[in-house]
């Protein structure tokens, strides 16, 4: 068989597609894993490989999409892994395919900070499928449909800690254009997980070829990795309680010219596909070669779950917040010491707001366990801002716990020119795909002439290039000192910074308050460099964004990126403006009442400031139901608000939903014993054959957040047990995901009815409004609509029993 890495991007490669819904043809039993049958009916699974393959398809991709030991639980198959996963290569090796893909799915858990899962957990059960499917050989190894990049980068590290073989991975976007969990577009997707180590990126599932064309032209332009694509056949649609896929082989085979035009070389089909379509496909792209690609943008890529930043190669000035660090902060360092994360909340969206591209993350106080507390922080920040991190410590174990977790492609500052420090750091930087400052001093201390630190530089990359970084990997940082101490330190400092760039063409960041110390008029001073630096070719720099000297010297150097064309359509420049406040409405968080506090602690996320910004207000005399209707709910309703328009994404509702909950809580532990009320009592669950609970988890936790007492009854409930739970309650919600569960979902409402008789609402990726209606249930398509939905219910129905 050929080598799938010698064909990679230089041929064009047919995928097959769909697995399951062909294996469901047969009439299996339900609740039965379909990954189960590599070992009791392989002669199935084989027959679907063989029937794909005759049709045209290089690639068969393994029957292992439920293949980890978490999904595997659910049937009580985990200790069946190794026996399954390695069965299901066997038999696609069997079919005559050219090349075998060993498939993994999501895991059915959701990481922090969009859930509870720890990313070491993930991994492990990543790690155990990965090792099971190289055992036998295959061609690669392919992670498919994620919708939370945290997730998708977690699978792809855990396949690269076991295997050499290639890796590929596909995410699931919405209509949106975003992945429905992360809110992760597809730059930012492919930055992210081409630094994790993936081989080849791309999309699956979720759309049809139609709405997934701009989105593989967009993630061709922001890698030179191959790039998959497989489209469901068409967007769905539910017919009498069925899932049709209204798209034709001809249709897919058209759009799979198209995908070759926009730079895929790998080409599937994923749900609603049949053989038919892969033979439509492969007919299509038969003779063509691979588009030529233009080569993605220069610089230095960091990423955050929903935003790339680029650092030099003629990029615009980079703006990095340095107000998350306690040094010289008492009270960031107390907060810190307390376990708290709301003052660095505070500061984040501060310096997001100001206009910040980046922020650094500094936690290295007296008395504060680093390696505990600044991935908190890192998860806390991932989940409410959209800037890209910056982790800033000397502590290698707080590094690693950083790296681990963080959901994109993270800046390390620093590692420095000192053995120790190439030794702890770089191989960090490495293994978790981040990119990394190097610190113009050695074990020598910092060289005072300007050819010493590019000197220092220049060693620090080439032991970077060891380790397996590249240049793109690399942000110089050639030392600012304080001209009260250094006469010509700023002019060294400077020099330094033109010759790391036109001598060895790295991205440049400097800390630009580092000038300024001990002497008066700081602002003036720091934003006198900071023109100066950028005159010099600094690519970043280290800037307080809220101070409006500093600020002004920003925008000064933001105009010239416009000028001289490094700022493309001006689109930084626009950014800029729109994010920069007039003085006089600038607020002032010391100025607010403590009522705007608590709104802006739930609009933040932040469940350390709210409960005790609650006790301020009920200690000042509001009562605590007024403090729940006047004050939480409103808050919470404009995030929803906003959520809906797109403002902001699911990981921000979560974090908000969280300190609305901690909030409610805390404002009715004040009302008198047996005085709490609830809004009304919410049985809600998964429907029997089901096991997902990613939204159903979501919504549940909106609703509690909002006053609702919540039975959640959990996956794969029967409709006996939600006829017996709604007994009592105000009203049943029933999720799905899986198509072919969709008549379980309407056997649990016909049980719900015939019994209680209480409203019951429906919901989930694969539930549409016709087909709720169809059953006389409600129907919401995202959490904050349920949250409307239910209360609406539940008031139709207490009306009606009054």
């Amino acid at each position: 068989m050929p080598d799938i890495t010698l064909r990679l991007g230089r041929e064009i490669l047919v995928l097959d597609g769909a697995m399951g819904t062909m294996l469901q043809r047969h009439g299996l039993p339900e609740g039965q894993s379909l990954v189960q049958l590599n070992v009791t009916a392989p002669e199935l699974v084989e027959e679907v490989h063989r029937l794909y393959t005759l049709a045209g398809a290089d690639c068969a991709t393994t029957n292992t999409f439920g293949g980890t030991r978490l999904k595997l639980d659910a049937y009580g198959l985990g200790d069946q892994v190794a026996d399954l996963n390695r069965a299901a290569v066997r038999i696609a090796r069997a079919s005559g395919a050219k090349h075998v893909l060993g498939e993994i799915g999501p895991s059915g858990h959701v990481l922090e900070p969009l859930g509870s899962a720890a990313f070491d957990e993930l991994f492990d059960a990543f790690a155990e499928q990965a090792a099971a499917l190289a055992s036998e050989h295959p061609d690669a190894i392919q992670i498919a449909t994620m919708t939370d990049i945290a997730e998708a980068r977690c699978a792809v590290l855990a396949a690269r800690s076991v295997t050499d073989l290639p890796v590929f991975v596909t995410c699931t976007f919405g209509l949106s254009g975003r992945t429905d969990l992360s809110g992760t577009d597809p730059e930012a997707a492919a930055v992210i997980l081409e630094a994790a180590g993936a081989s080849a990126v791309g999309l699956n599932c979720g759309l049809g070829p139609e709405q997934m064309l701009p989105l593989v032209e967009k993630m061709a332009r922001a890698t030179s990795l191959p790039i998959i694509v497989r489209p469901n056949a068409g967007l769905p649609k539910l017919v009498d309680g069925r899932t049709v896929f209204p798209g034709t082989a001809l249709e897919m085979g058209e759009y799979a010219a198209r995908f070759v035009e926009a730079g895929a070389t790998l080409i599937g089909s994923c749900c609603g596909s049949t053989p038919e379509f892969t033979g439509s496909i492969a007919d299509f792209v038969a003779g063509r070669e691979p588009a030529g690609r233009v080569a993605p943008p220069a610089g230095v890529a960091v990423a955050g779950p929903r935003g790339v930043v680029r650092i030099g190669s003629g990029n615009p000035l980079v703006r990095v917040g340095e107000r998350i660090n306690p040094t010289g902060k008492k009270r960031l360092a107390e907060s810190l010491r307390a376990g708290t994360l709301d003052v660095v909340r505070e500061y984040a969206i501060e310096q997001a707001d100001a206009g910040a591209d980046l922020l650094d993350v500094n936690v290295g106080a007296a008395g504060v366990d680093q390696a505990s507390v600044l991935p908190k922080a890192v998860l806390a920040l991932a989940g409410l801002v959209d800037l890209p991190l910056v982790l800033d410590t000397t502590d290698p174990s707080a590094l690693e716990a950083a790296l681990k977790v963080y959901p994109g492609r993270a800046l390390v500052n620093s590692a420095s020119g000192e053995e120790a420090s190439l030794a702890a750091v770089l191989p960090l930087v490495k293994r978790y795909g981040a990119a990394v400052v190097a610190l113009a001093l050695d074990d020598a201390g910092i060289p005072h002439a300007a050819d010493a630190r590019v000197e220092v530089v220049r060693r620090i990359r080439e032991a970077a290039h060891e380790a397996g970084l590249a240049d793109d990997d690399l942000v110089a940082d050639t030392l600012v000192l304080a001209a009260a101490t250094e006469d010509a330190g700023a002019s060294t400092t400077l020099d330094a910074i033109r010759a790391v760039s036109r001598e060895l063409g790295l991205a440049t960041l400097a800390g630009v308050s580092n000038v300024s110390h001990g002497l008066p008029g700081r602002p003036a001073l720091n934003a006198a460099f900071l023109a100066l630096a950028a005159e010099a070719g600094l690519s970043a720099a280290i800037v307080n964004p809220s101070e409006r000297a500093e600020l002004d010297a920003a925008t000064t150097a933001a105009a010239a990126d416009v000028l001289l064309g490094r700022d493309v359509r001006a689109e930084r420049w626009i950014a800029l403006q729109a994010s920069v406040p007039e003085t006089a409405a600038v607020a002032v968080e010391e100025s607010l009442t403590t009522a705007e506090r608590l709104a802006l602690a739930v609009e933040r996320g932040d469940a350390d400031s709210a409960p005790g910004l609650v006790d301020e207000l009920v200690g000042a005399g509001q009562e605590p139901g007024s403090v729940i209707a006047d004050v939480l709910t409103p808050a919470i309703q404009r995030l929803g608000d906003a959520y809906g328009r797109g403002d902001v994404f699911l990981p921000q509702l979560i974090a908000a939903a969280e300190a609305m909950k901690a909030a409610v809580t805390r404002a009715k532990s004040h009302l008198p014993e047996g005085a709490a009320t609830y809004e009304g009592r919410v049985v809600f669950g998964t429907v029997k054959g089901d096991i997902h609970s990613i939204g159903k988890d979501i919504c549940v936790s909106m609703l509690e957040s909002q006053g609702f007492l919540v039975d959640d009854l959990g996956v794969d409930v029967p409709a006996e047990r939600f006829a017996g739970a709604a007994e009592g309650a105000d009203a049943v919600c029933l999720s799905a995901l899986m198509t072919t569960t969709l008549r379980n979902m309407e056997a649990a409402v016909a049980a719900v009815r015939d019994g209680a008789g209480v409203p019951v609402l429906v919901g989930g990726a694969v539930v549409t409004r016709d087909f709720a209606e169809s059953l006389g249930a409600g129907y919401s398509e995202d959490a904050p609509g349920c949250v409307t939905a239910v209360r609406d219910a539940v008031l139709r129905h207490k009306g009606s029993n009054a």
